[in-house]
């Protein structure tokens, strides 16, 4: 199947039947994100000029739309290939990193405390590990992607899509993991401007008073739905076509990142 000509109700079935773990990993994300969002509405605390539960609603958001584009990367693998042991590394590598990373944010959010750049002994300790926990999921996406490339089922699946959802994980994991290393390791993820997110627009209160790396680590990260909506806007589009929108993806990744570098805020 290379389009997503299916009732909401019949993808949801797909994605179950796809991988049923990454299917409800991503519905117990929703669940999350929901319960965070409520909470919004009841606890006045903040973290940075923003409720301390919008940490965690973003990351059960983003979390959601990862479970599931995973889980429908999955049926692109040829049945023996989902069986495997590299398949199996992915499976439980993801949902293992991705919970720990989950229940982390949401903890230190409900303890009205910060997760990313904690300053706390434990936190401090903490946000490595979290560190390898993200460093972890996208390397395991990109593993993913490679596997789509090698063993994508060529007698269910066209070229073009097995190219794309196989291309979209590999940018994942290289442009997410690039732009995700600089935050860490510049210690912030804000350059030039006031690091407070309050004058800052919702939903992802990204910069608007100097350089913010988090727009290129959402471009990147992101990569992995927007080669294959790509290839479903553009049904029949061969694979050098779509090499020219992934190039083009990496493109408008590193120059957004480049500016970010440059405390150069949002329009």
């Amino acid at each position: 199947m290379t389009a997503l000509a299916l009732s909401t109700p019949g993808l949801f079935a797909a994605l179950d039947r796809r991988q049923p773990l990454l299917a409800r990993a991503g519905w117990a994300s929703l669940a999350l994100l929901l319960l965070c969002l409520a909470a919004m509405t009841v606890d006045a605390r903040l973290i940075n000029g923003v409720s301390v539960w919008t940490k965690p609603a973003k990351f059960a958001a983003s979390f959601v739309v990862w479970f599931w584009t995973l889980a429908w990367a999955w049926g692109v693998l040829e049945p023996a290939a989902q069986r495997g042991a590299t398949a199996r590394l992915v499976l439980w590598g993801t949902l293992a990193a991705a919970w720990f990373e989950m229940g982390w944010i949401t903890l230190r959010g409900a303890l009205g405390q910060p997760s990313h750049f904690a300053t706390d002994p434990l936190g401090d300790v903490m946000y490595q590990l979290m560190g390898a926990g993200a460093v972890t999921l996208v390397a395991l996406a990109a593993t993913l992607g490679v596997l789509v490339l090698r063993r994508g089922d060529a007698t269910r699946q066209a070229r073009g899509w097995i190219f794309a959802i196989g291309w979209g994980l590999v940018l994942t994991g290289i442009l997410g993991g690039l732009t995700g290393a600089t935050i860490s390791g510049a210690g912030t993820s804000h350059i030039g401007g006031m690091p407070s997110d309050a004058a800052n627009l919702p939903p992802f209160y990204w910069s608007r008073n100097g350089g913010d790396l988090r727009i290129a680590h959402f471009l990147g990260v992101h990569a992995m739905q927007a080669l294959p909506a790509l290839a479903l806007l553009l049904p029949g589009a061969s694979t050098r076509l779509l090499a020219l929108g992934a190039a083009g993806w990496t493109a408008m990744t590193l120059a957004v990142f480049a500016a970010g570098l440059l405390g150069v805020p949002l329009p």
